[in-house]
């Protein structure tokens, strides 16, 4: 999972950092803004948040942009390692970011590569030179090969283009006004500028925009099936981005209305609080709060300082993150029965410490809630859950895992519920039921049946 940015028209590189800012929940490795000065591609990039690039007081044409999520090599240790892993990438005349994971990569990479963006950027440059510099040649050779998730957006001639493979998989909208057009991984880009947004990227689709305003649209790799990322509508995508037509506050809304069900079919005691998670589960804990008629209480408050733990990159660092991530509002927890909601639990690492620390602080009973079901295969499409081992659900049924964070009840939601809350029948949940919708991914199943366990992504082990 990172942000994609694409602008073309007048802008302030001080305004296009303040835009990709939006994105910065989508990746918090690093971050890296390119544009065209002259004829030359300028690169300025900064560990950590995009409040931190240090940018020339200047307003190009045309400007790309990336928040760094690593799902493929490391994570960025020193300045050092920003040309190296840390995008937008260059190559001869082509410029491009990318969002999303290339489970094939070594199987057509002609040497090793640190991201799957560098490797994308080399492989289209060579694919133009080999097709007379026809960009809908480069792509359709390039999308032939790959397998996984790509939402790209890129320079070429001066120009700006849009592609996403022909399953979908990661969101990329556009919308224009009279001197900007603007391509992002989430619509809350254009909210912040007063653009509407016009539509979502077709799977499959590649759009180019021309300085004149003219757009072109050429169907690439079409596909009668797509495999939407259901977690962009759980955990990754801001509450107000809309993606395929949804408000993903609307659709965290319905999970908590979900939930309600299921907590009601369980005959517990009916909590003092609805408590969420901050940030992403609070639609969902108004909605359950609302259905049960009991009052919601924020007593668990987020450090604002730090970043989301689920993306960082060790399980080191998540123990030492989450133990000074939340606040809490001691007065309000004493002799209480709680019912937590959170998004997911996918290592239980967070839902483990909150729970100690809510019955160390005196609540009576605790509860625990997952707008999402249960997470037991890895991910090789852009989450950064790629191996078995390291997803609780896996290797644990739901009694062990209640045992395991200390819940006194343990509620889960059902996968039907899921799909339903979301309004959309192709999404792609992979990491739920293991079925993988794309050929190689699948491979990667089968060559690791009968292999133990390791430390090492998945797709980066299995070559073809």
């Amino acid at each position: 999972m990172c942000g994609v940015l694409g602008i073309l028209g007048k802008m302030p590189l001080s305004m296009a950092r303040e835009l990709l800012l939006l994105l910065a929940h989508r990746g918090q490795d690093a971050a890296g803004l390119l544009w065209i000065s002259g004829n030359e591609y300028i690169e300025a990039k900064a560990m950590g948040s995009p409040a931190f690039i240090e940018l020339p007081d200047e307003s190009p044409k045309i400007i790309l942009g990336s928040t760094r999520y690593p799902t493929i090599g490391k994570r960025v240790g020193t300045e050092k390692d920003l040309d190296i892993f840390v995008g937008p990438f260059q190559a001869e005349q082509i410029a491009l970011t990318h969002n999303g994971n290339i489970t094939n990569m070594a199987v057509y990479a002609e040497k090793d590569y640190f991201t799957d963006a560098q490797f994308i950027t080399d492989k289209l440059a060579k694919y133009l030179s080999e097709n007379n510099n026809i960009l809908p040649d480069a792509i359709r050779k390039l999308s032939s090969e790959l397998d996984g998730a790509f939402s790209i957006v890129g320079i070429h001639e001066g120009k700006l283009f849009a592609f996403r493979d022909s399953r979908g998989f990661k969101p990329l909208v556009f919308g224009r006004s009279k001197d900007l057009t603007v391509i992002a991984s989430e619509s809350t880009v254009h909210s912040m500028i007063g653009i509407d947004v016009e539509r979502d990227v077709y799977p499959g689709e590649l759009l180019i925009f021309s300085q004149d305003g003219k757009l072109e649209s050429f169907s690439i790799s079409q596909n009668a099936l797509h495999s939407h990322c259901f977690f962009e509508y759980v955990y990754f995508a801001h509450p107000a981005t809309t993606i395929e037509n949804q408000l993903v506050y609307d659709v965290r809304f319905r999970l908590g209305r979900a939930l309600a069900s299921a907590f009601k079919k369980m005959n517990i005691e009916t909590p003092d609080y609805v408590v969420p998670v901050p940030d992403t589960s609070r639609p969902a804990a108004q909605a359950l709060a609302e259905a049960l008629d009991v009052p919601m209480r924020e007593i668990i408050l987020k450090n604002r300082y730090l970043g989301r733990t689920f993306i960082v990159r060790t399980q080191e660092e998540r123990n030492a993150m989450a133990k000074s991530k939340y606040i809490y509002l001691t007065d309000k927890i004493r002799n209480k029965t709680i019912l937590v909601v959170d998004d997911s639990i996918v290592r239980g690492t967070t839902a483990k410490m909150i729970v100690k620390d809510l019955k160390g602080l005196g609540a009576s009973k605790v509860y625990f809630a997952a707008t999402c079901p249960p997470q037991d295969h890895p991910c090789y499409y852009g989450i950064d859950i790629s191996t078995g081992k390291e997803l609780i659900a896996s290797n644990s049924r739901k009694e062990e895992i209640r045992k395991y964070i200390g819940a006194d009840a343990l509620i889960y939601q059902d996968i039907n519920d899921l799909v339903n809350a979301i309004g959309l029948k192709d999404l792609c949940l992979a990491c739920l039921d293991g079925d993988y919708p794309t050929e190689h991914a699948r491979y990667i199943q089968e060559q690791l049946q009968d292999e133990e366990e390791s430390d090492s992504r998945d797709y980066e082990r299995v070559i073809g």
